[in-house]
């Protein structure tokens, strides 16, 4: 991670979201980005996320980003919503951009879904200050569930901005059509979303008849990057949460898992009662532990992660 910024503010956009304001350190300043990028952030050691950055471009006095807390993620968006605290820092990557605007001259229809308005809301913000002209359709379950609220009202371009709720097909479809009828030929779709709802937008696009190089995608679902380890570091791998971690020298596996928000239960901590002790599928422990047998030791099925570590550069564990 290139750059360790201070975390201004935390606030609860809905019961899902949280908004995270990222100023520099005294005496930095943030790299400029464009409209549509995103950071990589590592909210707790060996877990890196990509989030977009959702503030107006031309403002470099700090990033702005939103956070869905998923239920059923890795353990990526529970550690921004369980164990970062206003005042403290996070380390991020400078902005990168997969979802750039385009310079076509026509009409940019701006559609988001849920979280997915965090990249257009950076578009909206440039081409309203830009003077170019844009539609902004956010899609949510529920009015309560707007993200941003206060951005978006408060903005020179709130009335460009049309609300659509609880919207499901088929008359998700017949919204879809009113809005993406009759494009014209320089005209692009900016899109970001649930999968599912994307997919709808496609096919609705392109019935409509929509270029496919003209509906732009961001994906918030994407796999992150598979982590490698430096020096003297392994990866730990949680089969059943398909999450990698991180482990440098001087951390135990079992204060690794905590950090990430995953609780072992434990009892001595020292290798000695066999409370943590957990199956490994692959690669290979470094056994520091008193309770195994040598024969469960040579087999490298299982092992004890409050003291053991790691002689290969991944473990596989059956968590």
């Amino acid at each position: 991670m290139d750059l360790e910024v201070t975390i201004r503010e935390i606030r609860r956009e809905t019961s899902e979201i949280r908004s995270f304001i990222l100023e520099p350190r005294p005496g930095e300043t943030l790299p400029p980005f464009r409209p549509g990028a995103h950071i990589d952030v590592c909210p707790v050691p060996g877990f890196i996320r990509q989030y977009s950055l959702a503030g107006d471009p031309a403002d470099g006095s700090h990033y702005l980003i939103g956070v869905k807390r998923e239920q059923n993620g890795r353990g990526g968006s529970s550690a921004m919503h369980s164990q970062l605290q206003e005042g403290g820092t996070l380390k991020i990557s400078r902005p990168k951009n997969n979802f750039a605007l385009r310079d076509t001259g026509g009409r940019s229809i701006l559609l988001a879904g849920g979280i997915g308005v965090t990249p257009l809301l950076s578009m909206a913000q440039a081409l309203a200050s830009e003077r170019l002209s844009f539609d902004f359709h956010y899609f949510a379950r529920s009015n309560g569930e707007l993200a941003f609220r206060d951005l978006i009202t408060t903005s020179g371009w709130s009335r460009q901005v049309a609300y659509h709720f609880g919207l499901v097909p088929p008359l998700l479809n017949d919204v879809l059509d009113e809005i993406l009828r009759s494009p014209g030929p320089d005209d692009v779709i900016y899109l970001c979303g649930p999968g599912p709802f994307m997919d709808v937008v496609g096919a609705v696009a392109e019935q409509a008849g929509w270029p496919a190089d003209a509906v732009i995608l961001e994906h918030f679902s994407a796999d992150p990057p598979k982590l490698t380890p430096g020096a003297d570091e392994f990866v730990i791998r949680l089969a059943k949460r398909s999450i990698e971690l991180v482990v440098p020298p001087d951390k135990a596996i079992i204060e690794v898992l905590r950090e990430a928000g995953i609780e072992i239960q434990t009892s001595c901590e020292q290798g000695v009662c066999g409370t943590c002790v957990t199956p490994v599928l692959e690669g290979e422990p470094e056994h520091n532990d008193m309770f195994l047998s040598d024969e469960e030791r040579t087999s490298g099925h299982l092992f004890t992660p409050c003291v053991s570590r790691a002689k290969s550069k991944l473990l596989v564990l059956d968590i």
